[in-house]
């Protein structure tokens, strides 16, 4: 009955009358839908091919063809919570391998992209389970090329404290976020130097970084880059000989955890800092710093807020050039009122026992 009431989406299709298609893109989690539908189309529409599509971390279907009968899934991603399946059902399992011409996944990521952009389409917003067969159609659209396509986007069921996380992994503009680790030169200077030279065509929606050595500095960046630009970055990266890592998937960076040492920390100033959130701000800060102090602490995210807010570690050779940055802050119509130091209590928390917590 459930099945049946399911197949009646490829009626209102076929009744439409804008068929027939070349292809249909379906979702896939216990199978039910994606079976109902392809059987009503493939009545009317002999000619169509069927994808079904599942998420990376919940292909119980795609399990279970392999191995030719239903297979319980070990882990299960609940991204997608509408179509988290850890086994496809003994009734949909046949019904799908004879129905659906081929079985494909796609990440969060593509599904958090793929909201973003019907978003901007219909100025709706469609479930993560509901957008994947719309997320499978996009990821080979390159094939598709004069070719009549459909896909099924069902599900308003959304929960709002998920918006964030999808905006997030959606990146801007459609383009790939990543996280990488940079091994370099615990110097002044050369972390600047790493978003002059090798960053400077990318989106930092991210940093994390924290001083824990004398000799190397291992920030973590996260910024949004096309293909093309992120093997740029890589490219560049190999041939001034700096090591990266490629940290977007690591749980320290999903949870922010930045590693540091406060003991090395001279002359320590903590502050927040505010910018106008726009490519480019964060960098031009730095830049104007430039030669006065040293970073030795910094923890940004992109939040979508027109403001973008940091907080800053700065470290210094002496206490007069802390007190010349000081008056800058005050003084220089750059930074007035963009920055609030941060109280004794909050910097002694955050340094923990270290001697430099005193300095504050």
């Amino acid at each position: 009955v459930t099945m049946g009431g399911q197949g009646t989406i490829a009626d209102e299709v076929v009744m439409s009358g804008k068929g027939p298609f070349d292809y249909v893109y379906l979702q896939i989690g216990g199978g039910g839908m994606a079976a109902a539908v392809a059987c009503w189309l493939k009545h009317y529409m002999p000619n169509i091919k069927v994808i079904g599509v599942e998420a990376e971390g919940q292909a119980s279907m795609k399990a279970a063809i392999k191995a030719g009968q239903p297979v319980t899934l070990q882990q299960l991603d609940i991204f997608c919570d509408g179509t988290a399946v850890q086994r496809t059902g003994e009734l949909t399992f046949p019904l799908c391998r004879e129905l659906i011409d081929e079985f494909i996944t796609v990440s969060n990521q593509e599904v958090s992209n793929t909201i973003r952009q019907f978003w901007n389409w219909r100025r709706r917003i469609v479930e993560p389970a509901g957008a994947l067969g719309l997320a499978g159609l996009l990821s080979q659209k390159d094939r598709l090329e004069n070719k009549r396509v459909l896909a099924i986007t069902c599900g308003a069921n959304m929960d709002f404290s998920q918006l964030a996380v999808i905006a997030a992994e959606a990146g801007i503009g459609g383009q790939q976020r990543h996280h990488l680790r940079f091994h370099i030169s615990e110097k002044t200077g050369s972390l600047l130097g790493l978003m002059r030279e090798t960053l400077r065509d990318c989106n930092i929606v991210e940093f994390q970084y924290g001083k824990a050595s004398e000799q190397q500095a291992f920030p973590v960046i996260g910024f949004d880059a096309s293909p093309v630009d992120f093997a740029k970055v890589m490219e560049h990266c190999e041939n001034l000989g700096i090591q990266v890592e490629n940290v977007s998937d690591a749980e320290d960076t999903h949870f922010r955890v930045i590693p540091f040492n406060a003991r090395l920390f001279k002359r320590p100033l903590l502050l927040l800092y505010e910018f106008p959130e726009r490519v480019g701000a964060l960098h031009e800060f730095l830049e104007q710093m430039k030669g006065a102090t040293n970073l030795c602490y910094l923890n940004y995210v992109y939040s979508g807020e027109r403001v973008g807010r940091a907080l800053m570690g700065l470290e210094f050779q002496s206490d007069q050039e802390r007190d010349v940055l000081l008056d800058r802050l005050e003084n220089e119509e750059l930074f007035r009122g963009r920055h609030k130091l941060l109280s004794s209590s909050a910097a002694a928390r955050l340094l923990g026992n270290a001697s430099a917590a005193s300095s504050i």
